[in-house]
């Protein structure tokens, strides 16, 4: 078998080394790449505020669903929320668990616990901030005009919040709202008995 010297050297064998070193760099590429799909894999096994929340009205928002326990909601965004108490606010009475993107602004997901049969149960599911590229399954995305609300939900019930509005729709318990401010929409909830619209 010829040394690696003798290989760079020799006429017409120029092309084995040039062979090897691609061969080379090709396998290092496939265990690199296979290296970030499992950490992504356990990235999302372990759950995550998603980059793009969709609204299911009526359903569920950025994968919760209402009647949620909190080991199923850490399943979907992750196990380290940040608990609110009364301490940070009045509206924090019961566990409410705040998901918020890691960097920038203090965007993400709220969702407050409520008692049910002995059960802290979820019984709303809200967005913090108006969050670019998130949207209903139907396409109404934040940062659309108000006026496009009526293109997808006829008549929805208007709520004054303390700095902004909601444009809710109610399927049996569970209320759809759509929060609004200077003309645009700026973010989604969905609540059901006992809270109220305004989160």
């Amino acid at each position: 078998m010829p040394r690696l010297s003798e290989l760079q050297v020799s006429p017409g064998r120029g092309t084995l080394v040039g062979l090897l070193v691609t061969l080379l760099v090709a396998l290092a590429l496939a265990f690199t790449n296979h290296a970030h799909a499992q950490q992504a894999r356990v990235t999302h096994s372990s759950g995550h505020l998603p980059t793009v929340g969709i609204l299911v009205p009526g359903v569920s928002l950025a994968g919760i669903k209402l009647g949620m326990t909190e080991k199923q909601v850490g399943k979907i965004l992750g196990e380290n929320p940040v608990l609110c108490t009364v301490a940070i606010s009045k509206l924090c009475a019961e566990p409410v668990f705040l998901y918020e993107y890691t960097h920038g602004e203090p965007l993400g997901v709220g969702v407050k616990f409520h008692a049910f049969e002995g059960n802290e149960l979820v019984s709303a599911v809200f967005t913090l901030g108006t969050i670019q590229g998130w949207h209903t399954k139907e396409g109404l995305k934040m940062g659309d005009p108000v006026s496009n609300i009526y293109n997808f939900y006829s008549t929805p019930i208007n709520t004054n919040c303390i700095g902004f509005a909601a444009l809710s729709a109610k399927s049996g318990k569970v209320t759809t709202s759509f929060y609004t401010a200077d003309g645009i929409v700026s973010g989604f909830a969905l609540t059901q008995p006992p809270e109220g619209v305004c989160q």
